[in-house]
């Protein structure tokens, strides 16, 4: 949960789509978020099958429904009625300019509003570069393009901008035509000789990008601030397919009357952001509904009875990496780890994803590892993981490094990826178990503390985590600075609340259950 936190934190100093950008971008921070992402969640669900497994055999199933719709369910519905409107709110309010907005940003906000005359002046006075990049990553011809100032791009390419510059995932402003349906400025760029067949680091080209449905590229257009008419997006891809001589898409597209219909409902079932950061908690209901056929399954194939071997030594990777690679094949293959779901709906490769952690955690409490070997491995695992593994999957995926050089036929690069993926969350997993069972196996009053205190932040951070990012986004000092700064500054102020608002009070009572303060009995 903590993690939480830290992976938040830094988010907004990384070259990847979140709600505030800073003005000191980094590919460090870009590796310490895919880092974490790539095995904090999996391991908490493990856990979390690992616990739901004790319960059961403690206290049955009646009691195990009881304690996780106390824990669970209601911290979710109370947090929809107040954390989640917080979040929407705050996600809205961050959209403005900071107080310590900067010439540049100036620019950039011409830029975003089609301001074409301002941004000349700037290009002419060389306040900015025509060849300038956003902190997205995005060259200033690929915001214009996929803004949909039209104006804009033509002063552009008439004041010098390259239109074959890559952006940071490696496509060009044609990409970004094709991907939000931009056909005027299509046009404008095919005739400037922009080139259809380049890779972006996905191995897609501009018309690959016509293909992606409308769920996907609302999704993503809407991180951004961009809001698409589905069936305008339609005709204008449709005409882009045109002018690029695709016709196989349009046939496609337009024999499938019934799919701009379920891509709309599709959408808003599994992409609108009903639970945000608190999916976790909504993911959980589900595979503890799942639950609920364990036992008769546990009975009628001897659970208790399988080999240690097979489930609490590195023989389970044998079969543990398979069933994971499984779902991570239906997920995007431009990042590192899960994908996320935060819609009303869970989407099924999600889903599909977490359960086979959340259903190990299960058996493995099952087998009864007491004398934990399946951690033991560790001082050999996690170095492993984070110090081979993890970069060489990571570049592969991303191509931040630009050292792997990846395979050109997309089936073995798929392969390569998903098994990099499922190795590193999995030596994470069983390292992480067994260094904290090695390390920290004692009681502990200040862990215990730190340990109850982590629901509530978690559930209270991201608002504030925001916050803060924007009140800091343009203040010019080293971005260390200000990602240690809003760690520091939120986790202490987060504790302050839980512990004078939170432990001895009901919220406290319906997160881990009742606390007495020191002294008291």
């Amino acid at each position: 949960m903590l993690l939480g936190i830290v992976l938040h934190a830094a988010i907004s100093f990384a070259p990847i789509p979140w709600s505030v950008k800073d003005s000191q971008q980094s590919d460090v921070y870009y590796v310490l978020f895919a880092a974490i992402h790539g095995f904090r969640m999996p391991l908490f669900f493990m856990l979390s099958g690992f616990f739901t497994a004790m319960l059961w055999r403690k206290r049955g199933l009646g009691g195990l429904i009881k304690q996780r719709l106390k824990r669970i369910a209601l911290p979710l519905f109370l947090s929809c009625l107040t954390i989640v409107p917080a979040m929407w709110a705050v996600s809205s309010f961050v959209s403005r300019p900071s107080p310590w907005g900067s010439q540049n940003a100036a620019v950039w906000q011409a830029v975003v509003s089609g301001d074409t005359d301002r941004v000349r002046g700037a290009i002419e006075s060389s306040e900015i570069g025509v060849d300038a990049v956003s902190q997205d990553g995005a060259t200033l011809l690929t915001v214009a393009v996929f803004l949909g100032h039209t104006d804009m791009v033509e002063m552009l390419l008439q004041e010098g901008a390259d239109v074959h510059q890559r952006n940071r995932d490696q496509g060009t402003a044609l990409h970004s035509a094709a991907f939000v349906g931009r056909s005027k400025e299509a046009a404008i760029l095919l005739r400037a000789g922009a080139d259809a067949d380049v890779m972006d680091t996905n191995h897609q080209t501009a018309k690959d990008l016509l293909k992606i449905d409308f769920g996907t590229t609302n999704f993503i257009a809407t991180s951004f601030g961009l809001q698409l008419d589905e069936q305008e997006l339609k005709a204008n891809r449709a005409d882009i397919a045109n002018q690029l001589g695709v016709q196989e898409y349009l046939g496609s597209a337009s024999n499938d009357s019934e799919r701009p219909v379920w891509e709309a409902i599709r959408g808003l079932l599994f992409q609108f952001p009903v639970f945000m950061h608190l999916w976790f908690l909504w993911f959980l209901c589900w595979l503890i509904a799942a639950f609920l056929m364990y036992p008769a399954f546990a009975k009628a194939f001897r659970i208790q009875k399988l080999p240690k071997w097979l489930v609490c030594s590195p023989v389970s990777l044998l079969w543990l990496i398979p069933l994971t690679m499984l779902p991570q094949s239906y997920m995007s293959p431009g990042s590192f780890g899960p994908d996320s779901s935060i819609g009303l709906l869970p989407i099924p490769s999600v889903l599909a994803y977490y359960a086979v952690f959340f259903f190990f955690g299960v058996i493995y409490w099952d087998v009864d590892d007491s004398d934990g070997r399946l951690g033991r491995g560790w001082m050999f695992s996690l170095p492993v993981a984070m110090l081979i593994v993890f970069p060489i999957g990571f570049d592969l995926v991303t191509g931040t490094f630009g050292v792997i050089s990846s395979p050109k036929d997309p089936a073995l690069r798929s392969l390569a990826t998903n098994f990099l993926q499922a190795l590193f969350v999995w030596l994470m997993t069983f390292g992480s178990i067994g260094m904290f069972g090695h390390l920290l196996h004692r009681e502990s009053r200040t862990l215990r503390y730190i340990s109850d205190s982590s629901y509530w932040l978690y559930l209270i951070h991201l608002p504030l985590v925001l916050l803060a990012q924007w009140f800091v986004k343009e203040i010019p000092v080293p971005a260390f600075v200000k990602f240690t700064g809003i760690t520091i500054v939120v986790s202490a102020f987060l504790l302050l609340t839980y512990e004078y608002g939170v432990r001895y009070t009901l919220i406290g009572r319906i997160l881990n259950g009742p606390r007495q303060r020191a002294g008291e009995r």
